[in-house]
């Protein structure tokens, strides 16, 4: 789901209480902050004392991006816990494995707020360097939006939804970035995850993040047991728009301050225009439960986006060349690895 604050606030009774009220209070946070001018010196960690680490981008194939991007809208709409969904997810399981992740599935049940049927919904993860404690996340939602619910025209808003941005350009991103990770240099390990039920939303009826509130509560969970933590996470969403502008999205300042001037420092000194220091929206999205869960996980979104939730984000609204911007800034943040995170704490 991605929202601004009004549609928020006429949706909060469909939400549960926590995580309504965690998000309104980040709002009212970050107005204070906007006034007082408080997070000029996260959006440049550039004057940090130590010369920064030199960056090595992946050489990050747009067209090939793009390619994937296509063949994913090629399977039609994927709605959590369709068909098409688990077709989706296996194509992208066989690439991974193809590229040398260790691929599991993380299954969780959902009901269908309108059928009220129960749904079985999976998260896809992708492990590279699994034996590594000290790791990242990088996740993309890649179900879709069972109807485009924002069509201006009200006889279009039972149509099909195709999410070629919203959905598909974060996980073709994924994908192409799989096969970059056997000359990647991070001290990291790393996870990539597909999340499901990001939107099991009809209009206002139904619940958010389904996917990425249960990788979170299994992160957790699995506390005492585990012996690795991450470090940080990136959500990657709505990254192909043509038109490409990414700011600085409000929630992700908040809980994430290090994480976004890490990687907004490696844009700068990319010369990645599309990259802003500018706030942006506050946008509710799978980052929130992350953080929430103690991952310190920035939201990489452009919501300026015309054809959000409409019949009109196709592929052809999308480009090689953004979704190529993106990766090579995601992947030398990666190659940074903790000294990207060190870097921004020596800024503040």
């Amino acid at each position: 789901m991605k929202t601004n604050l009004a549609d928020f606030l006429a949706g909060i009774r469909h939400r549960s209480l926590p995580w309504a009220f965690v998000a309104l209070g980040g709002v009212v946070w970050l107005a204070s902050q906007r006034q007082e001018g408080k997070h000029g010196i996260l959006m440049s960690p550039a004057d940090a004392q130590e010369p920064p680490k030199a960056l090595k981008p992946a050489a990050v194939d747009g067209a090939r991006a793009l390619g994937y991007l296509k063949k994913i809208c090629d399977i039609g709409p994927r709605p959590a816990g369709s068909e098409a969904n688990a077709r989706q997810r296996a194509m992208v399981a066989e690439l991974w494995k193809a590229n040398g992740l260790e691929v599991r599935e993380q299954p969780f049940d959902a009901i269908d707020p309108v059928s009220r049927e129960r749904k079985k919904l999976v998260n896809l993860i992708g492990a590279w360097k699994p034996e590594r404690t000290k790791r990242v996340v990088i996740g993309a939602h890649y179900d879709t939006r069972p109807f485009p619910d924002e069509e201006p025209d009200p006889a279009k808003r039972r149509g099909r939804f195709i999410g070629a941005n919203d959905g598909a350009s974060g996980v073709a991103l994924l994908m192409e970035l799989s096969h970059h990770l056997a000359k990647l240099e991070s001290e990291w390990g790393i996870d990539f995850v597909l999340f499901d039920g990001e939107e099991l939303v009809y209009g206002r009826n139904g619940d958010y993040f389904l996917g990425s509130r249960h990788f979170a509560r299994r992160y957790l969970a699995e506390k005492r047991d585990r012996k690795w933590t991450y470090d940080a996470g990136l959500i990657l969403d709505m990254v192909a728009d043509r038109d490409l502008l990414i700011e600085q999205e409000q929630y992700s300042l908040e809980y994430a301050p290090q994480v976004v001037a890490g990687v907004w420092d490696v844009a700068r000194r990319m010369g990645e225009k599309s990259f802003q220091a500018t706030i942006g929206s506050a946008v509710l999205d799978d980052h929130i439960p992350l953080n929430q869960a103690g991952i310190p996980t920035a939201d990489i979104i452009d919501f300026d986006y015309p054809h959000w939730h409409t019949v009109e984000d196709t592929a052809d609204k999308c480009s090689a060349e953004s979704l190529a911007a993106v990766g090579r800034v995601v992947s030398a943040w990666l190659e940074l690895g903790p000294a990207a995170i060190a870097r921004a704490n020596r800024a503040k």
